[in-house]
């Protein structure tokens, strides 16, 4: 299961709905784990899951507390990082969380 450990602005903007992707550079670190848990069928194809039967899921945790969210990655492309809450000149991925939910303890 996938983890983004994230600063509290953007847990509570997921948590209220107004975020609803999260972005992380394109580097090996990433698609070695996007792709570890089927989120990415080919290195760097977009991929719907609502077809498929099966979703992945993943935790999203507020800094290093134990306040977490659960949720549904529901696709995953790569955009341009400029346009996105990185601003950064370097692709991203932009995964795409459905059915946020506090974790159950």
């Amino acid at each position: 299961m996938l983890i983004f450990t994230l600063k509290k602005e953007w847990y509570e903007k997921i948590k209220s709905g107004e975020k609803t992707i999260e972005y992380r550079e394109v580097k090996p670190y990433w698609t070695r784990r996007l792709y570890r848990e089927g989120c990415l069928p080919t290195k760097y194809t977009p991929y719907e899951y609502k077809d498929s039967g099966w979703q992945p899921s993943c935790i999203l945790q507020l800094g290093y507390t134990k306040k977490r969210l659960e949720a549904w990655i529901v696709k995953v492309e790569i955009v341009d990082g400029k346009d996105t809450d990185l601003h950064i000149d370097k692709p991203v991925y932009a995964i795409h969380l459905a059915d946020v939910r506090e974790e159950k303890q």
